[in-house]
């Protein structure tokens, strides 16, 4: 059977891996982001550039976009000479970024009319989890499209959860989001505690894993505080902008997050202290000035690998 052909926006941390599954499976790939450098290691599997949005989307089936923020999806897809410009009519636009529901469901109104198909696809499970085609994907649009597409993003994810209409897997998405950053919050303060009273912080980790406290977060983010890289390949720009999403939309529907509300104070006041670019579990490191301590502990990787 011939593959579709597909075209790629998008080459950060999270799209890179994503589009490595799919040109290893042999999908034939057209690539592009601002920055060329990181389509290197594609372009050496079997990926092609293009140095346009145009380019990427000529004579694509499909057309996948993954970017940090509603304005740059807007610009891309709907901007001058771009996807909705140039994807052919009949062709699938699948947005697998994190972005604002609202102008999500507005752009999919606008492709339609210009016959083109779309999905929402939001990922989650970390950003690790990206290259080894293990990542979850959320999908949400109308189920025949699905379909259609159902192979190619099996070749992304492991478990594919169809979430019903369009809009359903982006709130369902900046859920999880919120979650693991509460997560992470406190479990940097579950960890804080003992190693003040001066328990040794690996056994305070063992110790919270194998209990009714641990969390996904705990397993994998706590790791990346207790070697000091914190590095999870996720911005503070990134955690902002997601718990901004969540809690705008629960502002809308009248639902009272005062965690997520209060998750999201934290995280903003971590990005005034450390910068946008900063990791997200650098959160913690907030508590750890606080308490004059480091949490820190021999053995523990720098990075999260897909086991």
């Amino acid at each position: 059977m011939t593959k579709q052909k597909i075209g790629f926006i998008g080459l950060g941390s999270l799209g890179e891996g994503l589009c490595n599954s799919l040109v290893k499976a042999g999908h034939p790939v057209t690539v592009n982001d601002l920055n060329k450098n990181l389509a290197t290691k594609l372009l050496q599997a079997g990926a092609t550039w293009s140095d346009t949005t145009a380019g990427a989307c000529q004579d694509a089936d499909i057309v996948i976009t993954v970017l940090p923020s509603p304005a740059v999806s807007r610009q891309v897809v709907e901007g001058k000479n771009g996807v909705f410009d140039n994807l052919k009519a009949g062709g699938i636009w699948i947005e697998m970024s994190t972005t604002d529901m609202d102008d999500l469901l507005r752009l999919s109104d606008v492709a339609k009319a210009k016959g083109i198909k779309v999905l929402e696809c939001p990922v989650t499970g970390g950003v690790h989890l990206a290259n080894s085609g293990e990542i979850t994907v959320l999908v949400g649009g109308e189920e025949d499209t699905f379909k259609q597409v159902e192979d190619v993003l099996k070749t992304i994810g492991g478990e594919i959860i169809y979430m019903g209409k369009m809009g359903n897997a982006s709130v369902v998405k900046v859920v999880t989001n919120m979650l693991a950053f509460i997560h992470l919050i406190a479990a940097g303060e579950a960890m804080m505690l003992p190693a003040k009273f001066g328990v040794d912080p690996d056994a305070t980790y063992r110790a919270i894993r194998a209990s009714s406290g641990n969390s996904f977060v705990h397993e994998t983010e706590s790791k990346l505080v207790l070697s000091g890289s914190y590095n999870v390949k996720f911005t503070m720009d990134l955690a902002c902008k997601d718990l901004g999403l969540v809690n705008g939309i629960a502002e809308k529907l009248g639902v009272p997050l005062e965690l997520g509300s209060m998750a999201q104070q934290i995280f903003r006041r971590a990005r005034g202290l450390m910068g946008g670019n900063a990791q997200s579990p650098e959160v913690v490191r907030m508590l750890e000035k606080a308490c004059d301590l480091e949490l820190r502990a021999p053995g523990y990787p720098t990075e999260l690998l897909a086991e």
